[in-house]
């Protein structure tokens, strides 16, 4: 993770098409995350080398049809069984983050069909080949560490739970095998030999299980034709722990296993959902605002590809014209700089733009973060295709937003250094504990002026009246404790008309760069009881 510079980029623009392949009472649930293993460690000296994770997973037949399970035909493989994602994310400093690259899912080629307890059954008969309504499989890292049946999350289409098996990793092989660019049969031809421990399986790096948080596994399940209205179920999470023995890594299950996206176990955090209807499928997105500190909001979002097939080029937050913007950041999951995303301010948004090769393709969540003056109020995100495509080239998410600017920069101050003026919070009406505060020199004096008018009158010495001494309604003194911050209260009752008030202080001090004695602070325009941007 890194802080990155904004910068320019051209927008993407994609055509449109659309399909549906929905088969009416199809339902499958996975519902518990167990049997997780490491299976090794490659790559320079502990902790500096890369762990290599798998987790189990049990699910069952949740519908009222029995779902088609069939490996191969004829010694040809037939797509028509659930094939099963991973990955493991980390909750620390109030952030959610991806800590395992792009693994490969499992094909799950071979139905069990288990009776007895699950949350689905009874267990019904019904076809072989099939899985069968209230029936449910249960594998353990064992079954799902098998790297002969661990294949690229990029060959399957999760809106429509289709693959491919002609051309496909299984077929044409890992590297290619002999014979091969030859035309593709269908037949696996993927040979392990000589695949490393990390190899289709989730990679960690060490020092990302080192870093003190709460740990998690995923996985997600994905079925041929499965109708979007049935797939709630389709995600599973389950608290894990790690420990170094000095020699080699070890997990353990913790709590519970709870379905749906990892974000929704972000302590804090508000998560809303959207996508392109019957067209293509959707982003999880979920944001959690903190402060204000020094009149700035953090904002934290986290983006989960729950199952859009073409992947997002651009995340977009709408965002006040005169807004300000800080401390502007991404993280991913390859570790590469050169492919970040960038950030780019425009007139009405902050927009993160995909480096080159890098979209959120399902089965993997990004993180953006950035500090406003601008509050936090309910509002959209949205989020450009990565590829051509069914469906709009836009995705809208319901979350919050930065779109509430109460308490405007005007300006800096001057001095060395400038007092500082922010809000405590937005003007809103009522607030009763609503105050500018002013950081200024320990124990020193700011003489505060409020006006109903502004200006922007330079003073000589590179400062800047923001007021209009002509309209000045109220001038206070104020004392600075022992730290420097000095505070006007200004409760605001219920019932106000919208008004602005301008506030600027002036610090007195023995020598300053305003008649000699005055050291003027930044300028603010108190958005009282105001809705949305200036």
């Amino acid at each position: 993770m890194r802080t990155i510079p904004l910068a320019i980029v051209p927008l993407l623009t994609l055509p449109l098409a659309a399909q549906s392949n929905a088969i009416s009472g199809t339902d499958v649930a996975v519902y518990e995350v167990g049997g997780p293993n490491v299976y090794g460690r490659i790559g320079p000296a502990y902790p500096n080398g890369v762990a290599s994770v798998v987790i189990g997973h049990s699910m069952c037949n949740n519908g009222t049809v029995t779902v088609p399970w069939i490996g191969n035909s004829g010694g040809v493989m037939i797509e028509t069984y659930p094939k099963i994602a991973f990955l493991l994310a980390r909750e620390s400093d109030g952030r959610m983050v991806q800590i395992s690259g792009k693994s490969n899912l499992k094909h799950s080629r071979v139905a069990f069909n288990f009776s007895g307890t699950n949350p689905c059954g009874p267990c019904q008969s019904g076809p072989s080949n099939t899985f069968r309504i209230g029936c449910y499989d249960v594998y353990s890292a064992g079954f799902n560490a098998s790297q002969s049946n661990l294949g690229p999350t990029s060959e399957i289409n999760p809106w429509l739970g289709s693959w491919n098996p002609v051309g496909s990793y299984f077929d044409i092989g890992d590297p290619s095998q002999v014979g091969y660019p030859a035309p593709a049969d269908g037949v696996q031809s993927l040979s392990t030999s000589g695949f490393d421990v990390t190899k289709g399986r989730m990679a960690v790096p060490e020092r990302d299980l080192l870093v003190p948080g709460t740990f998690y596994g995923q996985n997600h399940v994905v079925i041929l034709g499965e109708p979007v209205a049935n797939r709630a179920n389709n995600v599973v999470s389950r608290p894990v722990s790690f420990s170094w023995s000095g020699s080699a890594w070890s997990i353990q299950l913790q709590g519970t296993s709870a379905q749906g996206s990892v974000l929704q176990r972000w302590s804090g955090a508000t998560v809303d959902l959207g996508g392109n209807g019957a067209d293509d499928g959707r982003f999880e997105v979920a944001v959690k605002v903190t402060g204000p500190v020094r009149g700035m909001w953090h904002y934290e979002y986290a983006v989960h590809n729950f199952d859009n097939h073409r992947g997002g080029a651009s995340l977009r937050i709408p965002l006040c014209p005169t807004a300000r913007v800080a401390n502007v950041g991404f993280h991913d999951i390859d570790g590469d700089a050169l492919n970040d995303w960038t950030a780019v301010r425009t007139a009405s948004a902050l927009e993160f733009q995909a480096g080159a090769g890098n979209p959120l393709d399902w089965n993997t969540l990004y993180n953006f973060w950035f500090d406003s003056d601008a509050a936090p109020i309910a509002g959209a995100v949205e989020i450009d295709a990565a590829r051509p495509g069914p469906g709009a080239l836009t995705v809208a998410v319901p979350s919050r937003v930065p779109g509430l600017l109460g308490t405007e920069y005007l300006g800096a101050g001057c001095g060395s250094p400038a007092p500082v003026a922010y809000g405590n919070g937005t003007p809103t009406s009522p607030n009763p504990g609503f105050a500018v505060e002013f950081e200024l020199t320990p124990s020193g004096v700011i003489v505060v002026a409020f006006g109903f008018a502004g200006d922007n009158l330079a003073l000589g010495g590179g400062c800047t009246q923001y007021l209009d001494g002509n309209q000045i309604a109220a001038v206070v003194a104020l004392g600075a404790d022992a730290s420097g911050k000095a505070t006007q209260a200004l409760a605001l009752p219920p019932g106000m008309t919208p008004v602005d008030w301008y506030c600027q202080g002036f610090e007195v001090l023995g020598s300053g760069p305003v008649l000699g004695f005055l050291a003027p602070s930044n300028g603010l325009r108190l958005r009282v009881a105001g809705t949305g941007c200036p």
